[in-house]
């Protein structure tokens, strides 16, 4: 089983990431607003998780449809904010060609494949699904703001006591790729995602059809550097 099929459709996932419903509140309007689609838009929430990012979509006046694999996440969202949801697969998406005018990829939800044919494939899926001109608006972690913060505690175990877990993170040894292994109710998870250059997801964007992407440093739109905490790029399907 890869390793986000078993993650992100545990119980345990909520309580590791309970801190991300209040991040919400600053997220969702900043990335709403990036996306910058006018009214009426019609949006796919690439991996939409259980939801925390909606509101501020629909606040601004966008139709959301949102997609996840986590069949836990799903079950969340239509509780919490029903939508149209499917239950899918980033490598083949169940939608129509040009059938959306942006998708919505947040929180660093690219990466997640062994492969770098994976991984392009879900950009290639991404542009397929939008129309010409549509909009992609791809949130990462910044590489190097990552690799700093990570460095003086590689490989250690540290506690979380009031979300009641422990994790310790670990790069790869060629550096391409962050493994995050925590340890919360009883059982075992480990991310590992590939975090790419800024050169890197350049070329992926071009390769997968779409146009130079403008590029942001920070949820306020400041102007990217190597040394930001977030990476978020724009780009339009071509």
């Amino acid at each position: 089983m890869e390793w986000f099929a078993w993650d992100f459709d545990h119980p345990a996932y909520f309580q590791i990431y309970a801190d991300k419903a209040a991040d919400a509140a600053t997220e969702g309007p900043a990335l709403a607003a990036l996306l910058d689609l006018p009214p009426g838009s019609r949006v796919l929430d690439l991996p939409c998780g259980w939801g925390r990012l909606h509101p501020h979509l629909r606040a601004r006046g966008l139709e959301v449809a949102g997609g996840d694999l986590s069949a836990l996440n799903l079950r969340r969202h239509a509780a919490e904010q029903p939508a149209p949801l499917a239950r899918l697969d980033f490598r083949a998406l169940p939608f129509r060609d040009g059938c959306a005018d942006g998708v919505f990829c947040a929180y660093t939800s690219w990466g997640y494949f062994a492969t770098e044919a994976e991984n392009l494939r879900q950009l290639a899926e991404f542009a397929r699904v939008l129309r010409p001109g549509g909009a992609l608006l791809l949130d990462l972690a910044g590489r190097k703001f990552l690799r700093n913060a990570v460095a003086d505690v590689e490989g250690e175990w540290l506690e979380f006591p009031e979300e009641g877990y422990e994790e310790r993170a670990t790069w790869t040894p060629d550096g391409r790729r962050i493994r995050t292994e925590r340890r919360c109710q009883g059982q075992a998870f480990r991310h590992d995602i590939w975090i790419p250059t800024d050169t890197e997801v350049r070329a992926c964007l071009a390769e997968a059809g779409f146009g130079a992407p403008a590029a942001y440093g920070g949820l306020d739109g400041r102007a990217w550097t190597g040394d930001a905490e977030r990476w978020i790029y724009r780009a339009l399907r071509r």
